[in-house]
């Protein structure tokens, strides 16, 4: 069995520069969505009188249904935590990846204003996408019957806001 060593060399190091941005912008999308996750969790105990694990499951009912909403569902929860990372997660974090390749935020406050504009456009979840998938799957839109859209504004703020971590993740790459 061979091992694949890596030689320095000028063009592998254009490779790893040239793609830090994308997944600065991936790892730190993965943050974000964690982030995001831990409010919109504490926004269902604290202000709705939700379990914690309750948006969760509702990210789940995509695969789950209703019974996915009656108390604590394992599946859902799983579903719905892999959902959330391998779906919106990693889709905005590779498209503020992308947006960070062409605007270079180096500063955190650069990197906020960014982040709150990607945001905003990944509102477009709860207004489209997700009214579609879940009434196709499952003829209802839990997600919006579920979770005031005041909320899903605020997580979504939230999420673009902990893209201010950007420039961290991109400075901890380059040292590897």
């Amino acid at each position: 069995m061979e091992l694949a060593v890596k030689s320095p060399s000028s063009r592998g190091n254009q490779v790893e520069t040239a793609s830090r941005p994308l997944l600065s912008g991936i790892i730190t999308g993965q943050i974000a969505g964690l982030i995001m996750a831990v409010v919109v969790m504490m926004v269902f105990t604290v202000f709705l009188g939700k379990s914690p694990l309750f948006p969760v499951q509702v990210i789940g009912s995509v695969l789950f249904g209703e019974p996915a909403l009656q108390g604590f569902h394992l599946g859902a929860l799983i579903a719905g935590l892999l959902l959330h990372q391998l779906g919106p997660s990693l889709l905005w974090g590779a498209i503020y990846g992308l947006l960070a390749k062409k605007f270079s935020p180096r500063t955190s406050s650069s990197a906020l204003y960014l982040g709150l504009a990607l945001g905003v456009a990944s509102m477009v979840g709860p207004y489209v996408l997700i009214p579609a998938v879940m009434n196709t799957l499952q003829g209802v839109d839990f997600w919006n019957r579920e979770v005031p859209m005041f909320w899903d504004w605020a997580a979504h703020l939230v999420f673009g806001a902990s893209f201010a971590l950007y420039p961290s993740v991109e400075r901890k790459l380059s040292q590897l």
